[in-house]
């Protein structure tokens, strides 16, 4: 027999039993849409989280901490970062560039009063953590000294508004008594003041404490701090970190394993965004399973419609057989047949999959409307195709036996068969 002729005789049979193939095709629909909803559920959280980790930093930046690696908490073994240190991570394959950094000893801001209190964070020139959250003025340059970048929260408190404060001249005491919150706690060394002007106001929501300062003048305030000179505390305390850029992303893990080969710890954004890819894969695997238990159900549905059409049809399949049709036409029959109900049942559990998530996502959005996530669920091509095949090759693999059952049957006992 012709393809064509046993598709169209499978698309009859379909319909014949008009309420049983609904039914049928109704546990396959369910089963592709709880599919569909669950992995775009997953798809949606990981591209939010990935959104919320990529507006953090650069996938390209690894920051060099002064520990060994594989170690964190109490259990931190410390170790001094020098200018040797750094000459080293120079040398680094694929390192663009490296920006050095100096914590001095916690002050305030004179002018603020107590509640100003401040980390002074002295950088390099074009460092990853004075880009691009300017709220007024400029950022530090190649030359500068005696100047500084403060927070927005900071610069409210000495000046009208963060536009007033550029410009203006501060009083930056270091070390000391100083005020966390409602706590006061005593400083290191004897405490020092420092005059700086205002060159820039960042946005508080990246820190609300820390001050950026040019490099050279945290040292030397570290330094007076403790009764030595620059020169010296580079060597004893070393650099409080380094940030790295990678010349691409794709390189940041050799980087990582270089840095921790020179005995340091090391972190990037990039092993993040690695073990969210893993946790999530985990996640959407078990959603996936859980939709499959549905479609499993649906199998058992169609094994027993297809068998309940194998006996309703037995004298049927004797006539076929008896006029020539062989038995590999009695199999793709029947697997034609439980084609349709995958089709049909693939075709109504997308559309049910991708309606139901826009309803879901308008609900959740009606009832947070403060928030403005990205999407929700998100369905791509690759989930509708393979929602599609999915439930296209269950009801195969469902109606495979009866199938078979049909296509060995004997033409004399269907014939005799009442």
């Amino acid at each position: 027999m012709r393809w064509a002729d046993l598709f169209a005789m499978s698309l009859g049979n379909y319909g014949r039993a008009r309420l049983r193939s609904v039914l049928t095709t109704a546990g396959v629909a369910i089963g592709t849409a709880l599919v569909v909803l669950l992995i775009a559920l997953a798809t949606g959280a990981e591209d939010n989280v990935r959104r919320s980790v990529f507006s953090i930093g650069d996938l390209r930046l690894v920051t060099v901490q002064p520990f060994q690696p594989g170690a964190n908490g109490l259990s931190a073994v410390p170790r001094t970062i020098t200018d040797e240190v750094v000459a080293q991570l120079r040398r680094i394959g694929h390192v663009e560039s490296v920006f050095r950094q100096f914590d001095a000893p916690l002050g305030m801001i004179v002018e603020g009063g107590d509640d100003a209190t401040i980390r002074p964070q002295g950088i390099e020139p074009n460092a990853p953590v004075d880009r691009g959250d300017l709220l007024a003025g400029r950022h530090l340059a190649l030359g500068d000294r005696a100047v500084a970048v403060v927070p927005g929260n900071i610069a409210r408190l000495i000046a009208p508004n963060v536009a007033s404060a550029i410009g203006r001249r501060v009083t930056m005491r270091i070390g000391g008594a100083v005020k966390l919150g409602s706590t006061r706690i005593g400083g290191s060394g004897t405490p020092r003041d420092y005059g700086v002007t205002v060159i820039g106001v960042f946005d508080e929501q990246a820190s609300g404490t820390s001050v950026r300062i040019p490099l050279d003048d945290a040292l030397a305030a570290g330094a007076d701090n403790r009764g030595l000179t620059p020169d010296a505390i580079k060597q004893s305390t070393g650099y409080s970190g380094i940030a790295i850029e990678a010349d691409d992303s794709t390189n940041v893990a050799d980087i990582v394993r270089g840095v921790q080969e020179l005995g340091f710890s090391s972190f990037s954004l990039k092993q993040v965004i690695e073990q969210i890819d893993q946790g999530f894969g985990v996640f959407r695997g078990i959603l996936a399973g859980i939709g499959g238990v549905a479609l499993l159900v649906a199998a058992i549905g169609i094994a027993n419609t297809m068998v309940m059409s194998v006996l309703e049809r037995t004298r049927e399949i004797g006539i076929m057989k008896a006029v020539g049709a062989s038995p590999r036409d009695i199999r793709t029959l029947f697997l034609a047949e439980a084609a349709y109900v995958g089709a049909f049942g693939g075709i109504v559990g997308v559309a049910l999959g991708i309606v139901g998530g826009q309803v879901i996502e308008r609900i959740i959005r009606n009832l947070n409307p403060r928030t403005n996530p990205g999407p929700i669920f998100v369905v791509g091509p690759d989930l509708i195709l393979g929602a599609f095949a999915l439930a296209v090759v269950v009801a195969l693999v469902a109606g495979f036996l009866p199938a078979r059952r049909a296509m060995r049957m004997s033409a004399l006992s269907a014939l005799r068969y009442e």
